[in-house]
Parts: structure tokens; sequence; C-alpha cells
């Protein structure tokens, strides 16, 4: 990893937006206004609408999208006063998207629709037997496709303008829903959604996200301050506290059914409280679990392989892309995580920025069951006879990784402050195309070394500013330059923390 270190006489926004070569009137959201006239929003609405006196079964995906997704348009739905269920399929007996058992399900009790929403784009043969048994098929989905689906009516954001192109699903349907009225949750939602899918933040995304973190701060939703453990909601406690509770349970599917999820979060009352410990149980379990995985995966893995490859049956197929990405930023190297279970190996991979694991695995799909994902990310699973086959692959062949070059905003110690605090919240949300700042900290001045849970070292620069390191590396403690994000400090409110992500 290299360092190019920026200390342009600029202000701190414009120092941003240069590094992500953005213009700062890309950021301003003040003036939009999401366009409910939009001939393909309009059509979809008037179909939607043609089918209310027909019983509808929502079929979403077990991740926070899917999750806001279904909770959106089931709210629509009861609104309409069209008679619908919802269900979730399970991540460990399903698998991802609408299935074959999903649809016989959906026949034998009588549903009239199937609306798929964060799936069912590319789900062909499985909704032509829908369609073959006189169901009607509608899909909001945001996944990658080519051939146009098997549906009476989808909404895609391929078919939207340039503004609203990188929506995910849940941001889709809300889009959909405030069509039909103003709806708060399904702003609330919609946003929260965006936010974990980790899509583009700008356009109609940084609008809705924005719009979300408002409504948050006038309003008190029940079920994310009783996740967030605050009435205090930023963009860092959603993403860190929030997101991860409503992933969890998917992962950890045997513990509790992810359709409760959905319930939980329609209940904008005290009567979620019936599931939030539950939630936060499972959450705690699966950090442990995840834990140990990494543990046990450390003891098995050969750090030196080009691409690092584990496999164990005391993997959980649920975190096994937790691991991976742990690996992967650990070891800057590619990762690939497998459980086991019988014959079959299920796993997913994740890899560097400056790398493309999908085109490098692609090459040799033939061997995998079920293959999937994008540039760093994949989902994967193979017989155990094709293991070494894989193996023998990865050994043979290099992954490219273009080496990175990461700008650094560089400061004086002193300069880092709650006003600095301030003015980086005013710039968020961050994401893949306008990436959260490193800072560069000068000469840093450590007034007093110490450790943070037994584990991590913490470095007292000043009154308010704390350094702490993660890595859990053995190295020496004065350094000419820290390098790090600025984070406001959750446990003591009168200090800023800075996340040291390399010392020089």
């Amino acid at each position: 990893m290299k360092y190019r270190y920026n200390s342009d006489d600029l202000s701190l926004k414009e120092r941003i937006c240069r590094i992500n070569g953005v213009s700062p009137e890309k950021l301003d959201t003040s003036g939009f206004h999401p366009d409910q006239e939009m001939e393909v929003l309009k059509s979809f609405r008037q179909k939607l609408l043609s089918y209310r006196d027909k019983r509808f079964f929502i079929v979403g995906d077990y991740d926070c999208d899917g999750i806001c997704a279904t909770v959106i348009m089931k709210r629509l739905l009861d609104w309409l006063q069209i008679a619908n269920n919802y269900y979730i399929p399970s991540r460990s007996k399903d698998g991802y998207g609408i299935n074959d058992r999903i649809v016989s399900t959906a026949i034998e009790n009588g549903f009239e629709v199937i609306l798929c929403v964060d799936n069912g784009i590319t789900a062909g043969q499985q909704l032509k037997v829908a369609r073959d048994a006189g169901l009607v098929v509608l899909i909001l989905d945001h996944h990658e496709y080519s051939d146009s689906p098997e549906a009476d009516a989808y909404l895609h954001p391929d078919l939207f303008p340039e503004t609203y192109s990188d929506m995910c699903a849940g941001g889709l349907c809300a889009l959909v829903a405030n069509g039909f009225r103003d709806d708060v949750l399904s702003t609330i939602y919609g946003g929260l959604a965006t936010l974990a899918d980790m899509v583009s933040v700008f356009g109609y995304n940084r609008y809705l996200m924005k719009e979300m973190l408002h409504l948050l701060h006038e309003k008190e939703i029940l079920p994310l301050n009783y996740l967030a453990g605050s009435k205090d909601i930023d963009y860092d406690v959603l993403s860190y506290q929030v997101i991860p509770k409503i992933n969890a349970v998917s992962r950890m599917d045997e513990k509790m059914n992810v359709n409760y999820v959905v319930r939980y979060l329609l209940e904008n009352n005290s009567d979620c409280m019936v599931y939030l410990n539950r939630i936060e149980e499972i959450n705690k379990s699966r950090k442990e679990l995840s834990r140990q995985m990494f543990s046990l995966a450390e003891r098995i893995m050969d750090p030196n392989e080009k691409v690092i490859a584990v496999c164990s049956e005391a993997f959980k197929e649920g975190l096994c892309g937790l691991i991976a990405n742990r690996i992967m930023y650990e070891f800057q190297k590619p990762a690939l995580v497998f459980s086991k279970n019988g014959r079959e190996l299920k796993g997913s991979g994740r890899s560097p920025t400056g790398s493309d694991l999908y085109s490098y695995l692609k090459n040799v799909e033939d061997l995998f069951l079920t293959f999937g994902g994008h540039e760093q990310a994949v989902g994967l699973s193979l017989d155990e006879e094709k293991l070494p086959v894989l193996l023998d692959y990865i050994s043979k062949n290099d992954l490219q990784i273009e080496e990175q070059i990461r700008d650094v905003v560089l400061l004086e110690q002193e300069e880092i402050d709650f006003a600095l605090l301030d003015q980086l919240e005013e710039l968020k949300p961050f994401g893949p195309d306008f990436s959260e700042p490193l800072f560069g900290i000068k000469d840093p001045v450590i007034v007093k070394t110490y450790s943070s849970a037994g584990r991590f070292k913490k470095y007292s620069l000043n009154e308010i500013l704390e350094a702490i390191d993660f890595r859990n590396k053995k190295e020496k403690d004065t350094f000419s330059r820290m390098i790090g994000k600025v984070k406001r400090d959750d446990y003591h409110k009168n200090k800023v923390s800075f996340v040291i992500e390399e010392t020089v």
C-alpha cells in the first residue's frame, strides 16, 4: 500500500472532494426532490393497483436491504388494503432468492400475485412455473440481469435516469411507496437499506440517506432506537450497531426465523420488545462464533499462499463471508472460506481493492455447483472432491492485484478536534464512490501509551485526542506519522478517536 499525502491550502470539504474526484456541489441535496412523475414509476404503480383485488405474496431477501424492502412493501400493501403476506427465505435452508418450494407454497396457499423484492430478476425458471400456474409476477430488484425477466411488470435501477441508477432494493421500494403517500417509515427503512448495501452515495441515494437521518433525529423509531441502544443516532451507529444486528439473524438462522425481524421492524411501538432481546443475544453469539472461526482459520491457513483458502466443518456457512473479509483485511490477500456439510462445501471469497476475484474464479466456473458475486466478493459452492482442483488452479495462476495509492489528508494533531468531527459529519454519508478520508498526523506527540481491553494499544495525544490500534501488531511506539480515520468516541463523549490503519 502506498500513500499520497495531501496538504493543500484548501478547506477540508474541498480537499476530500478533490481526493474523490467529485465537485462539492454534488454533495448538496437541498434542492433534490424525487420525481414521482417518471413514466416508469407511474406505469408500475398503475400495474400494481390493477391487481389490488388479488392476494399478494411478498418474497424478500435475508440481508438488511431485502428485509427493509419487504417491510416497505408490506406497509404499502396494507395501506392500499391489499391482502398480503410475506416470506424471507432462510439463508441456510433456502439460499438466496425465490426457489421451487416457495413458488409451490404460494400456489398451494391460494396467492395470486408474487411480488419479489431484492430478488427475482434472474429467477426465470421458478417464475415461469408461477406464471404458467396463473399467478401474476411483479419484481422490484437491483441485481444484474441480461435477459428480460419472467414478470408481468418489473422495476430495476437500469430503467431510471442516472440520478437513480444505483438504487438498492429498499431505496427502489421507498421510491415506489412514497409515490402513493409520504411515509416516514418507508423513507427511513429505504435510507437504512441504502446505507447497508454499499451503493452510490450521490443523487437519490444521498437524498434518501440524508432524509432518513433527519427523520431519525426528529422522531423516535423504537425498533431502531432499541437496536442502537440510544436516541442519538448517526451514520456510524447505524453502520456498526443497527445493520449488523439485523444481518446477524439470517447468519444464525437456526436460532431465530429471519421473518421475525420483519415483524420487529413493522412494530413501531413497545410490542417490538418481544423480539429485541433475542436479536441482541443472536448478535452476541454471532460475534463470539466469528472470533472462534477466525482463530481457527489463523491456525489452519497458510498465510504465504497467493489466495488464502481455508475449509472446516467447524465453520458456519452464514459467517464465511465475514471471516473471509477479516482475513483479507488482516493479511491484505484474497481469501476463500468454506464450510463443510457432508460432501458439499459452501463458501465466500473476498479480495482487496485493485483485484478481480470474480473474473479470476470465473475461469474455473465449471468446478462450482453455484457461483456468483462481483469483483471483490463472491459466493460459491462445490463438491469436496473438486477442492484439490481449485487449489491447484490457485497455486498455478496468479490473481493480479494492482498496488493501491491511498490519499491522506495531512494535519497537525491539534487540528483534529470536535470542529473537525462536525465538518466530517456534514460531508457524510461516505460510500464506494465517495470514500471516507484517511488522515495523517505529522510527528505525533504521544503523552501516554496504554492498552485497551487488555489487547489493543492506545495512545493519548492530548486532552481530547486518543489514537487506538486494532491491528494487534507489535511495533515501536514512536512514529513520524500516524495514518487512520477520525471517529467520535462513543464511550467517552469528551474524546475524539483516531483509529490507526498504518504507522510510518
